[in-house]
């Protein structure tokens, strides 16, 4: 198989891969799963620590603890400044979220405990006490003891081993949405507070020049009075020469005073409505975008890589198919068959995004690769070889290329393709980039290098001759 060919499809209904069967967990019932001996250690983890009771209306703290509303509630207000009775973390606006993924695992363990029943392995006839992690699900120690031996501890856990690590993900989900979302409020309120201080230290500014301009005008004032008795005195002289005696010097004088008197002003400037009162929203999102983790990687396409029918941009990062092949060296990291290219620099480690423009392309293929997989000829597409890609093909059939092919749906057309890789965290998740609406997520166990990789596909006379094109920070908004 290559990055430009097609495969057969196949259902995606047939068959769940490892991981998705860790996640395929939330669907079972709460009828279909036993608790086994081992519940009542696991059980401990589902209590508050304050009342030592089943959690009720839980809530979890920004430092990631958990505790009953209530319980919590209660603590606080016998508090001066309201704090994590674990951590000690300090909390003065009381800030909580209710953890309604936790407080739902609860009613549901609950309802393990009142029913108690354990169903039959229809092919052995003995309990199923066990999660079968490829297929999704129960199975009974001899369908377990039926397979691989290499298979048989990392293929099947306990039923309660398996709710914990349903519990245990989902836990950890929620505290990461809640804490990234928590440092974007903290970000907002941090740059409010900034602005609100700008706007009354401008403001007390202003207002002592104004306190002080008042006097200076009062005084004015005072004095505007008093050279107006002095006209009214001059204009009711009766004797010509003695109202003519000294005009110019008078006159002189009450120029002076009137342009004095023109000059007063409250303050010498308006208040900074270009920082106060300009696109304040816009403002605040340039800065939130220095904040983001991860935010847009700049990736580059490594020529040395490209497959020699492949155009690539001088800034490297737009590339093309061509009918021409080009006279380059046939090195070991070159494609040769493949039409593809990766990218300049490599990941071991560490959160990564970008994102690809995909617009008026028939097909194209897309993803992350391990630096060790073969260049020649034609290999096969899977996690198992070292590949995550999705690839589209006939302008709308989009395929996810899986330990087992899997169709996707496309509710529109897809413009922009994003790509994020979190090393430690086994994932390469992908995503409509205009609307950052969920494609398909690879979970995988990551070693040595991996690169973002890049398959145009063949330009099919014209009618898919688009480049695939890179975003970099400088084409963000």
């Amino acid at each position: 198989m290559s990055f430009s060919s097609s495969s057969p499809s196949t259902s995606s209904s047939a068959s769940l891969s490892e991981n998705e069967s860790k996640i395929n967990l939330l669907s079972t019932s709460s009828s279909e799963l036993v608790l086994g001996p081992q519940s009542e250690d696991f059980t401990k983890d589902l209590s508050c620590t304050l009342c030592l009771e089943w959690f009720k209306d839980p809530v979890i703290l920004p430092c990631g603890h958990n505790y009953c509303k209530s319980c919590i509630e209660g603590i606080w207000v016998k508090m001066v400044v309201c704090s994590c009775p674990e951590c000690q973390a300090e909390f003065p606006n009381r800030q909580y979220i209710a953890n309604s993924v936790l407080g739902k695992v609860v009613e549901r363990i609950q309802a393990f405990h009142m029913e108690r029943f354990q169903q039959k392995c229809r092919e052995h006839s003995e309990p199923l006490t066990l999660f079968w992690k490829m297929d999704g699900k129960l199975a009974c120690f001899l369908c377990r003891d039926s397979q691989k031996p290499e298979d048989q501890s990392s293929q099947f856990l306990l039923l309660s081993e398996a709710v914990q690590l349903y519990v245990e993900n989902k836990m950890l989900l929620q505290q990461n949405i809640s804490l990234q979302c928590l440092k974007l409020h903290q970000f907002l309120h941090s740059r409010e507070r900034r602005l609100m201080n700008e706007l009354q230290e401008e403001g007390k500014t202003y207002l002592q020049e104004m306190e002080a301009n008042l006097n200076i005008l009062q005084e004015k004032c005072h004095q505007a009075k008093e050279t107006l008795l002095r006209i009214q005195s001059r204009l009711y002289q009766h004797n010509f020469i003695s109202f003519l005696t000294g005009i110019k010097p008078f006159m002189e004088s009450l120029e002076k005073n009137i342009s004095t008197l023109s000059k007063g002003h409250m303050v010498s400037q308006e208040l900074n409505l270009g920082q106060l009162k300009g696109p304040v929203q816009y403002t605040l999102w340039k800065g939130m975008k220095s904040i983001l983790n991860p935010g847009l990687s700049s990736i580059t396409l490594d020529p040395n890589t490209a497959h020699p029918n492949l155009i690539l941009s001088e800034d490297l990062t737009c590339v093309r198919h061509d009918n021409t092949k080009q006279m380059l060296p046939d090195t070991p990291e070159r494609f040769d068959s493949s039409v593809a290219v990766l990218g300049s620099e490599g990941f071991t480690s560490g959160k990564h995004y970008w994102e690809v423009e995909v617009k008026n392309k028939t097909k194209w293929t897309l993803g992350v690769v391990k630096e060790s997989i073969n260049r020649k000829g034609n290999n096969t597409l899977t996690p198992m070889d070292g590949y995550w890609l999705i690839k589209l093909r006939n302008r709308n059939e989009l395929k996810a290329l899986d330990r087992l092919t899997t169709s996707l749906t496309l509710n529109t057309n897809l413009s922009k393709v994003g790509v994020y890789l979190d090393y430690e965290g086994g994932q390469v998740s992908f995503y409509d980039a205009n609307r950052m609406s969920h494609i398909y997520t690879f979970m995988d166990t990551f070693t040595g290098e991996t690169y973002p990789c890049f398959c145009p596909c063949l330009n099919d006379s014209g009618e898919n001759s688009e480049p695939l094109k890179i975003f970099s920070k400088r084409d963000q908004i």
